[in-house]
């Protein structure tokens, strides 16, 4: 495994991390708004794949270039995030809003590990770029459709 998957496996790791981060820092309007069981289920998924990820990287020897490239991508993912959300953290819609931008990055980013996956004949990365992947769109319909209902809502009032 060379250094660009190295670095890529790092990116999808951040989103993994970013994403949790998301969820407890806005936890409280998450849940309200999406329910518990699909809160949990966000949480644990992430968890899930971070661990694979941190796992696939160890294998190859690859995970101090993993870890490193990781901690910059959060870093700026959170910025963005963080300049989005603004002081709404308590606003489900800002936070579902957000992660549409939020999702469909983290979508491509594990797409691009999904090609590295398939050029190296590596099966146990490949599955689990097809788990996030399919992941990430299940989390983006969550939010779409929550805030479907919530433009629905709204204009009735």
């Amino acid at each position: 495994m060379n250094e660009f998957v190295a670095k890529k496996l790092g990116e999808v790791l951040a989103f993994n991390n970013v994403g949790n981060d998301t969820l407890m820092r806005g936890k409280s309007a998450l849940v309200e708004a999406i329910g518990e069981e699909k809160f949990n289920n966000m949480e644990e998924k992430n968890r899930i794949h971070g661990e694979a990820v941190i796992k696939v990287a160890t294998e190859a020897g690859v995970i101090d270039t993993t870890l490193a490239k990781a901690e910059k991508t959060e870093a700026k993912l959170k910025a963005m995030r963080d300049l989005y959300v603004g002081d709404q953290w308590d606003n489900a819609t800002e936070l579902l809003e957000w992660s549409g931008f939020f999702e469909g990055a983290a979508i491509v980013h594990w797409a691009l590990v999904k090609g590295c996956a398939q050029a190296l004949n590596h099966e146990d990365l490949l599955l689990l770029c097809e788990e996030g992947i399919n992941w990430h769109y299940e989390s983006l319909e969550i939010s779409e459709g929550e805030l479907e209902q919530t433009g629905a809502d709204k204009a009735q009032v």
